[in-house]
């Protein structure tokens, strides 16, 4: 028995309707919260699971660099950011990873770029490049 069900029946024996009260709105409480934290994580999964796809095989990238010195070369734990439009280019900023210290991928017109350690960095970053590219527009043709 629980204690919230043991005070409740502890209430009703002696009579104390205010104690029986408090104790089964707690417990309704209690119950709704551990509902909707179930329901959280279950949302959660869901979208994650349609985010990745299928665990086996990760997006493919046409060209680029070499990806051996990332911690999943097959980019399958790559989740979506942002994507900004800048001076007609398309930046696409995604996280590596769900950890903490997650690191972003950087992509410019489609074409995966550089890493940075946060969101703003990389931002920043990214515009810098695409100003400093003059002549051919090509994302690549100059490393920061």
């Amino acid at each position: 028995m629980t204690t919230h069900t043991s005070d409740i029946i502890d209430s009703v024996q002696s009579g104390d309707i205010t104690r029986f009260k408090s104790c089964f709105e707690t417990m309704v409480r209690d119950m709704t919260i551990d509902k909707i934290q179930d329901r959280k994580v279950e949302i959660l999964r869901s979208m994650s699971e349609e985010e990745t796809g299928s665990e086996e095989a990760g997006p493919q990238i046409d060209g680029g660099e070499d990806d051996t010195i990332l911690a999943d070369p097959s980019m399958s734990k790559e989740y979506f950011l942002s994507r900004i439009d800048y001076n007609g280019h398309e930046l696409v900023l995604k996280k590596l990873g769900l950890g903490p210290t997650k690191p972003i991928v950087v992509h410019i017109d489609g074409e995966r770029w550089e890493l940075f350690p946060g969101p703003k960095a990389a931002e920043r970053e990214a515009k810098k490049h695409i100003d400093s590219m003059k002549t051919d527009g090509s994302p690549t043709s100059e490393k920061a």
